[in-house]
């Protein structure tokens, strides 16, 4: 892993891989263009960060849809977002 603070924050559990909480999108999250690029979480932990480990991105923003899914991104889409309630924001 190229990004060290990253790596570090991973290995202590300071972060949470979305790689490795992700799930699957359901047909509505597939149809909703809003969602394009995000991925949807089984759960939120607050005081965590959260990134991609596959790619060394960091998550900007999580939001809970008003159904209760859980979408990350890695920009601000859930910041200010009538639809979702901003979990996290970067």
């Amino acid at each position: 892993m190229q990004n060290k603070a990253m790596q570090r924050k991973l290995a202590c559990n300071a972060a949470v891989d979305v790689d490795r909480v992700r799930v699957a999108f359901t047909a509505e999250d597939q149809a909703d263009p809003e969602l394009a690029g995000a991925h949807r979480i089984r759960s939120f932990q607050d005081g965590r960060d959260y990134c991609i480990g596959s790619t060394e991105a960091w998550i900007w923003s999580i939001g809970r849809r008003g159904d209760g899914a859980i979408f990350a991104a890695t920009d601000g889409r859930f910041y200010q977002n009538p639809r979702f309630e901003c979990l996290f924001l970067r």
